[in-house]
């Protein structure tokens, strides 16, 4: 029994690290959802303001640059979270190991890319910071929003040791549950997962049945009569074929 607690300690740790930097990430991702409709009332009230009013918000374009690098990049963590970055299905008929491989030999050249561009991001902030870099209408100071970029990219990189920590877990145990990691799935699984969306939502109520309307009853069959052969040509084009654990 010692063994096996002994054994399960690294996943419990990785669930612990998983679950943590996931609320820091839900919230970064709410602060960039924040920074959109923030951006779209200013830019309708602008649209208003000059058309009925003939009256334009002070620094308006100074605004809205400062704010872009909000939405531009504090989601990037979470969306690397859900495996949501635009990738391509090239490893999806492969044997899990030898995904869960590729995917770990991605997310490391990954790690090694964002490494040099926070290191860079942080000079350039650092540099505006030290010289009072500012806007050109109202004089707002850049350094903030320059701030952004390597605080961004650092909560993805956290993401992507976590996720290199999965990928060696999985590696090591294809067998066990994917912990801090998307989930690898089929364009089968997929497909089945599609249809099984599709007939929850096409549940009516009684009441609407007793009214004559068409029941779920006489479509179900031809939704599971859907193939689940992929369609080369309608997936040439699908994104990489994750989502989360």
């Amino acid at each position: 029994m010692a063994v096996d607690a002994s054994a399960d300690t690294p996943a419990r740790m990785l669930r612990w690290a998983d679950k943590t930097l996931s609320q820091v990430e839900d919230g970064l991702n709410l602060i960039a959802a924040l920074a959109v409709f923030f951006l779209m009332f200013v830019g309708v009230a602008q649209i208003v303001g000059r058309t009925i009013f003939d009256f334009a918000i002070y620094g308006y374009i100074d605004w809205i640059e400062q704010a872009s690098s909000l939405f531009a990049f504090l989601g990037i963590a979470y969306a690397q979270r859900l495996g949501s970055h635009i990738g391509m299905d090239l490893t999806m008929n492969w044997r899990p190991q030898n995904r869960w491989r590729i995917e770990l030999f991605a997310v490391l050249v990954t790690m090694a890319i964002i490494s040099v561009l926070i290191f860079a991001s942080f000079t350039n902030f650092l540099r505006a910071y030290q010289i009072g870099d500012s806007t050109m209408d109202i004089k707002l100071p850049t350094w903030p929003a320059k701030l952004m970029v390597p605080l961004a990219l650092s909560f993805l990189w956290l993401r992507l040791v976590l996720q290199v920590c999965g990928y060696v877990r999985m590696i090591a145990n294809p067998g066990a549950q994917p912990i801090a990691v998307p989930k690898l799935v089929t364009i089968e699984s997929q497909v089945e997962d599609e249809i099984a969306r599709v007939l929850s939502a096409a549940t009516l109520p009684l009441e609407r049945e007793r009214k004559g309307q068409r029941s779920t009853d006489d479509v179900r069959p031809a939704i599971e009569s859907l193939s689940l052969a992929p369609d080369p040509v309608a997936h040439a084009a699908q994104p990489l074929g994750i989502s989360r654990s």
